[in-house]
């Protein structure tokens, strides 16, 4: 099966299953995996479900399936290339343009800054009406209520990982600290 030198997914110390490259059928994580992504190490949270990434910009991609009649969470990892995806600063505003509060006004954003293990992130939420899409923000007819995005760039050496949670808010905050320990999880 042919593989993507950045990302591969071992389960108990063993190589499981790609993330990218052949399409393989989806993953529940009952008990703990394990990501590569860059070269670093992340412990999968149990119960996300992988998936083929749907882009060559996405290094992973997970789901957290909702009670029925629900959308799912949605955990993606972005890895534009070595000083590519642009600073976090820019992607903040692009995210939070993404955002309307229920008069169509822009939302508040909780930003945060902190080290692990020598890698600095940059912790942003957003809560509202979520136009999700490139650029600033996607058509109002596919924005949906009450929606989190949680979005994490660890900006390691070998280059910016930007990591998303996103879905509806009821179930991303459950998701909220393992999402933040997924991203945080990064060891050489």
């Amino acid at each position: 099966m042919p593989t993507h030198p950045l990302v591969r997914l071992a389960a108990h110390g063993t190589l499981a299953a790609t993330l990218l490259g052949a399409v393989s059928p989806a993953r529940t994580h009952a008990q703990s995996a394990t990501a590569t992504l860059l070269g670093y190490r992340t412990t999968v949270p149990t119960g996300w479900v992988s998936g083929q990434p749907s882009s060559s910009m996405r290094l992973a991609e997970y789901k957290v399936p909702g009670a029925a009649g629900t959308l799912p969470v949605e955990i993606v990892v972005y890895f534009f290339g070595p000083g590519q995806g642009g600073s976090p600063e820019a992607n903040l505003e692009r995210w939070k343009s993404q955002f309307s509060n229920p008069s169509g006004g822009p939302v508040q954003e909780a930003v945060s800054h902190e080290t692990v293990r020598g890698i600095p992130y940059t912790i942003a939420e957003y809560r509202g009406t979520y136009a999700r899409g490139v650029g600033m923000g996607s058509s109002a007819d596919a924005a949906r209520p009450d929606h989190i995005l949680m979005a994490i760039v660890a900006e390691t050496p070998k280059g910016t990982l930007f990591f998303q949670c996103f879905g509806p808010s009821a179930a991303v905050e459950k998701q909220r600290a393992a999402c933040l320990s997924f991203a945080r999880g990064l060891t050489p």
